[in-house]
């Protein structure tokens, strides 16, 4: 078997010789004879952008990725039911909208977008597939909008050709996305329109601050005044009314309650708007004293612009539900009462029915396997990442993968029955709130009106007793000056930007309040496939006749099991014409189920699979091979042995490679005093072996746990013990414990989309982003704090210069927008997930 560094074509490679496509490694056994891909995937699309011309600017744009994106092997495969679902009268009818002329519009969630070169790339569909108008990729949604004419273009045919360059496109569930969006839409408008309104204004203000009012002409003073009152009540009207039917509401209620804490933030910052537009008003009106339409107008497109940034990062985080459940089966095959197959919807299928579910695709139901053996992978539900034989009358659930051969299953639950199902159903009725930090103001908004109105009425009567004059001006001084706006923008303002500035560093958080448990988080419970390894098989080690591992390999050609894949990627993979030049020639095979395979390549008799399996063909192993599968065993690995003309020739390992950065964080998260614990559905000596490998204690490594038992024991960690918990990890399997955490964080794994139903998504694989995100938390607390700290100095202080007649009208007129500009540029100027300033010691 040739080594890394053999000879090609004249050229030495090595196993870090970089993949031309996709740049990670090509591994000890490289695809091509130069250039050199890590996987026939990327070999594909190498020479599907080659021969459409496209590959000079895609890797141009590719090469301009940030160092973090995370590029992954090209994956092919079309899922046939998806195809069949995109071209149905029924998904035309719900999924897609019309926008005139028989044109029609739809959104689907692309798999395997990462840079700009894919946005490039994906958005050259109308200039390669008739009947495509328009394409339009949303890189961190990964979600691809096109408007298509459906006489002329099929989705079909879309789905086809982004295929062939590694993408998957799946149907995009748009229930309740279309209202987030709306909303975000109005309110794009109305802050849109209100700072057009502020600049207009600050222009007429310009002129009456450079002297327009002392020039002999007074006729345009007090022309520019009307202007600015217009336009001011304009944006008074539209852009204020955001906060005074919340305000109007808040009073109704503390009036029906008999308590002022019901009373909302919005309640003083409606009135030190009113106060400030009331007084200008009538300083327009009457011809005497400033007017402050300025700084009025700029505040209202301020605080707007603010609630949109939040409103905007929600519909983001809300965007991951619909991500997953795009990924889930919607269609599936039925079998008829005379044997035929139909295509059929999942809503359509019923208890007792049929399916068929070939190799490959995923079961859509819970049922009992009627015919047929094959392998399934349960990791989607239990993580466990080894394949599970299976054979008539065993169950198989909804989210696993059958692997090896076609299975008919009798339908016993379906859609929201089916044990998945259940487990979305639960982590969909839990609501998401608000962080306890963005709450304050809302908490202190009561005290804070009745104070400011105690303080007023405090400053009126001392004021009318030594100088009657000056009482209205020092009350209106106050009500400005202390109108909270600051307060109101200090933490919801820097919770939107933290999040915006996460989303960059691939973090997505989907709400405030994860963001401030994250910093009390005092025990953390990782899952393991997916999220502490690879989550795919690999082979680890491998020992015998380098010749009987290219016959096995040339066997396992024919199998889609994973070990099969991980054996033939580790060797040499096919050819883009379906054959083998580097391997031998496979004369005849035969899949043995739950066992393995035998065949004849090169005229020799072949078998590869199970140890045991393998003993009963050859007898007994030598004595060094025997050895070496035990300790394979031990460390938790897939031992699998290879016989050639009836004897044993070489043993391999395969297992699920731990990350490079899993040992390094786990490391740095003990040091920073938070206990860690390992839960998986995998063997428990696999699990042990983990354990010992990354230094944890075996006690707080656990296996064989499926997931009711992690989200029990999560809840026994919160109630029972009293701690603060992060759940991390990557699958449905995980759904339960993520929601039930204090925190639960969802992390890329391989090229199987995480679960998105936490309260943090990170989109980049592995725990190197996790230590990321917990100390960037803590830099956006202390934002926080120093935002919130500034505001109520400047209320106080402010207030009681108003009350002392330190300060005049028009000064605390153009103090109120300067507080809430430095808390702008105190929340803007903030880096919290910045890689290089967070590192995995610094937790």
């Amino acid at each position: 078997m040739p080594t890394a560094t053999a000879h090609r074509t004249g050229t030495e490679i090595t196993p870090d010789t970089p993949c031309v496509h996709c740049g990670l490694p090509v591994g000890r056994y490289p695809v091509g004879d130069g250039p050199y891909f890590c996987c026939t995937g990327c070999r594909v699309v190498f020479q599907a952008l080659h021969t459409a011309g496209f590959d000079e600017t895609f890797y141009r744009l590719r090469d301009l990725a940030p160092a973090h994106t995370a590029i992954r092997p090209a994956q092919t495969a079309v899922d046939d039911l998806k195809l069949f679902e995109l071209d149905t009268d029924a998904f035309l009818e719900n999924q897609t909208q019309p926008v005139g002329d028989g044109i029609r519009s739809v959104e689907l969630f692309l798999d395997g977008v990462h840079c700009a070169a894919c946005v490039w790339l994906v958005e050259r569909l109308p200039y390669e597939v008739a009947g495509v108008l328009e394409a339009r990729l949303d890189l961190p949604r990964a979600r691809l909008t096109l408007h298509f004419d459906p006489e002329r273009a099929k989705l079909t045919e879309v789905a086809r050709w982004l295929a062939q360059f590694g993408y998957v496109a799946h149907p995009s569930r748009q229930q309740g996305m279309t209202r987030r969006t709306e909303a975000e839409r109005r309110l794009l408008i109305r802050l849109g329109i209100c700072w057009m309104l502020a600049a207009n204004v600050m222009l007429f203000a310009f002129a009456l601050y450079a002297g327009l009012d002392t020039t002999n002409d007074a006729s345009l003073a007090t022309a520019a005044r009307w202007a600015s009152l217009a336009l001011a009540t304009v944006a008074v009207v539209y852009g204020g009314s955001e906060f005074f039917r919340r305000s109007w509401a808040s009073m109704k209620l503390a009036v029906r309650v008999r308590n002022f804490r019901s009373l909302h933030i919005d309640t003083p910052i409606s009135l030190g708007l009113l106060a400030g537009f009331g007084h200008s008003a009538w300083a327009t009106i009457s011809g005497r004293g400033d007017v402050w339409f300025d700084s009025i107008t700029v505040l209202i497109a301020a605080l707007l612009t603010a609630r949109w940034l939040q409103l905007r990062s929600r519909r983001l985080a809300g965007d991951a539900t619909e991500r997953l459940l795009s990924l889930l089966p919607s269609m599936t095959r039925r079998v008829r009462a005379d044997d035929s197959l139909e295509i059929t919807r999942l809503e359509d299928v019923q208890p007792r029915d049929l399916i068929e579910v070939p190799a490959g695709e995923v079961f859509p139901v819970d049922g009992v396997i009627e015919s047929g053996n094959s392998t399934v992978n349960n990791a989607v539900l239990t993580g466990e990442s080894r394949p599970v034989a299976v054979a008539p009358g065993m169950t198989v659930e909804a989210g696993a993968t059958n692997l090896s051969a076609p299975l008919r299953v009798r339908v016993q639950a379906a859609g929201a029955e089916t044990r998945v199902g259940k487990l979305l159903a639960w982590i969909r009725s839990q609501k998401t709130q608000q962080a306890p930090v963005v709450l304050l103001a809302d908490q202190l908004s009561g005290y804070f009106v009745l104070g400011v109105l105690v303080l007023a009425s405090i400053t009126a009567v001392v004021w009318l007793s030594l100088a009657p004059s000056e009482a209205l001006p020092h009350v209106v001084a106050l009500l400005v000056i202390s109108c909270p706006c600051a307060l109101g923008m200090a933490t919801p303002l820097a919770m939107a930007v933290a999040s915006g500035r996460a989303a960059r560093a691939s973090i997505f958080i989907k709400s405030d309040e994860a963001t401030q448990q994250l910093t009390a988080v005092d025990t953390v419970v990782l899952d393991k496939t997916g999220t502490l390894t690879e989550g795919r098989m690999t082979l680890l080690d491998y020992d015998g006749d380098d010749d009987a591992i290219d016959l096995a390999a040339a066997l396992e050609t024919h199998s889609n099991h994973p070990i099969a894949t991980a054996l033939v990627q580790a060797r040499v993979a096919c050819g883009l014409d379906g054959k083998t030049p580097d391997l031998p020639q496979v004369e005849a095979f035969e899949a043995i189920a739950g066992e393995g395979l035998r065949g004849w390549v090169n005229e020799c008799d072949v078998a590869v699979g199970r140890p045991a399996w393998i003993t009963e063909l050859t007898g007994p192993l030598p004595p060094a091979f025997e050895e070496k599968l035990a300790g394979y065993a031990g460390q938790g690995h897939t031992p699998v042995a290879v016989a050639v003309d009836g004897r044993c020739a070489a043993v391999l390992a395969f297992g699920d490679r731990l990350r490079d950065a899993s040992k390094t964080v786990i490391e740095a998260l003990q040091a920073s005093g938070k206990e860690v614990y390992l839960l998986s559905g995998d063997h428990d000596a696999v699990v042990q072996a983990v354990a010992e490998t990354l230094g944890l204690p075996s006690a707080q490594a656990f296996g064989n746990v499926s997931p009711e038992q992690k989200r029990t024991f999560v809840t026994t960690l919160r109630h029972s013990q009293q701690r603060t918990v992060a759940m991390i990890g990557d699958g449905v399997n995980d759904a339960a414990a993520l929601q039930e955490a204090d925190v639960g964080v969802a992390v890329q794994g391989g090229s199987t989309p995480s679960l998105v139903a936490a309260d943090v998504f990170l989109t980049r694989e592995g725990l190197t982003p996790v230590a990321t995100l917990l100390t960037g938390t803590k830099r956006v607390m202390r934002v926080i704090r120093r935002n919130l700290g500034f505001s109520l100095a400047y209320n106080i202080l402010g207030a009681g210069a108003a009350m002392l007649g330190l300060i005049t009208p028009l000064a605390a007129a153009v103090a109120m927008p300067l507080s809430s500009l430095v808390v702008v540029i105190s929340s803007i100027i903030q880096r919290p997930f910045a890689s290089s300033t967070n590192p995995p010691d610094a937790l």
